[in-house]
């Protein structure tokens, strides 16, 4: 079994290379204190021929085209239908989640364990 590139897919990440490629689609959001609005989201999902997937994730707005939001990490499965993804947000948000998969049903399903926030800070310079 190949995946992305020339590196075979690792034993590891084979129950969830359903997952690898390039996801597309579009959708609506709304907060209660925004209008809402229609955004386009991709999804990539990759391997080097390490037990892990590589993941990156970025929406922009239909009507401009304008970036929204960004993240990327590692989806790392384990052979007993358990998996960890760590996740790091263009904002300085970073987050573990942490669940099982079904190969055969192809359903992931996952839980938040942990969130921390970089410091929002700018850094000062001196001229």
């Amino acid at each position: 079994m190949e995946g992305s590139g020339e590196h075979p897919i690792h034993p590891a990440i084979a129950p969830l290379s359903f997952l690898l490629g390039k996801w597309r689609g579009q959708g609506q959001g709304g907060f209660p204190t925004i209008n809402s609005f229609s955004y386009g989201e991709e999804l990539h999902f990759s391997h080097s021929g390490k037990p892990v997937i590589a993941y990156a994730q970025k929406t922009w707005k239909l009507s401009s085209g304008e970036p929204m939001h960004a993240e990327s990490g590692y989806w790392r499965p384990k052979s007993d239908g358990t998996i960890e993804v760590v996740i790091a947000q263009s904002t300085g948000l970073v987050e573990v989640q942490k669940g099982t998969y079904d190969a055969d049903q192809k359903v992931i399903k996952l839980q938040s364990e942990l969130v921390g926030n970089a410091s929002k800070r700018l850094p000062e310079y001196s001229s």
